[in-house]
């Protein structure tokens, strides 16, 4: 007999490196109460399932997960963006962010998937392929051959990328997959060297990109999301505003975005 919940406790514990002793600690409990629940020996309380979705730093998406397991009543929505919800959702935002933005902008979920884009971030992801009628990853962006290509300061930039995607991987399992794979790969073997090299690192390390006509581009991005979210999946939503970090690169980007 399948026992979910003990799965979905083993996994969540596991994801956030804990043992069940250290579990334990957190939540005053004891090490046999939680070996007895990954088990299925006992079941779980609602008084231990909110104790686990209140007592932790967890995701939405995690505690829906919990509450679902359980059996009991949940109280985090956690639907597919197919719905009529979720396309209001990402219309509000492309409406009222993207289209507002002079630069790219992008819409992302959780594991990174472009969503939506205004048309500077179409005009930026195009020179990687992308035609505006698929879905691209833009973790398959930023290891791509193409990309890396153009990058003029790939050994700075990568530790901000894999740093990024480390952080990532810990709300979602299809990033901690992809960043496993890229590791194997040996994407990153040269971050060890670089962070122990007694470079003094600067406040922040924009991308440096060979653009047309032997232009220079100089940019960096900031990521927002919607605040007081109550649905697991609208929480992994993130807003991607591009940002030029000097005027040669504003106008580039302006000049390259089609009008509306």
């Amino acid at each position: 007999m399948t026992n979910a919940f003990g799965q979905t406790l083993r996994t969540l514990r596991t994801d956030l490196s804990l043992s069940q002793l250290d579990l334990a600690h957190e939540l005053g409990t004891t090490q046999r109460h939680l070996s007895f629940l990954e088990t299925g020996r006992s079941k779980p309380s609602t008084e231990f399932v909110i104790r686990l979705a209140t007592g932790l730093s967890l995701s939405l998406g995690q505690r829906a997960a919990l509450f679902d397991a359980s059996g009991f009543a949940n109280p985090y929505r956690h639907q597919f963006f197919g719905d009529q919800d979720r396309a209001a959702v990402l219309d509000m935002l492309e409406r009222r962010a993207l289209r507002h933005w002079p630069f790219p902008g992008l819409i992302l979920d959780q594991d990174w998937t472009v969503l939506r884009t205004n048309a500077g971030g179409k005009a930026l992801l195009s020179d990687f392929g992308y035609t505006g009628n698929e879905q691209i990853s833009l973790f398959e962006v930023f290891l791509s051959q193409p990309f890396q290509d153009r990058i003029l300061n790939w050994e700075d930039l990568s530790m901000v990328f894999y740093f990024r995607m480390q952080a990532a991987a810990q709300r979602s399992s299809h990033i901690r997959h992809l960043l496993s794979l890229a590791k194997s790969a040996g994407r990153f073997d040269h971050l060890p060297q670089r962070l122990t090299s007694g470079d003094r690192a600067p406040p922040y390390i924009p991308a440096i990109i060979k653009g047309p006509n032997d232009i220079t581009l100089s940019l960096t991005s900031f990521v927002g999301s919607l605040v007081a979210t109550q649905d697991a999946a609208i929480e992994g939503l993130e807003v991607e505003l591009m940002l030029p970090m000097d005027e040669a690169t504003e106008t580039c980007m302006l000049n390259a975005a089609p009008k509306a």
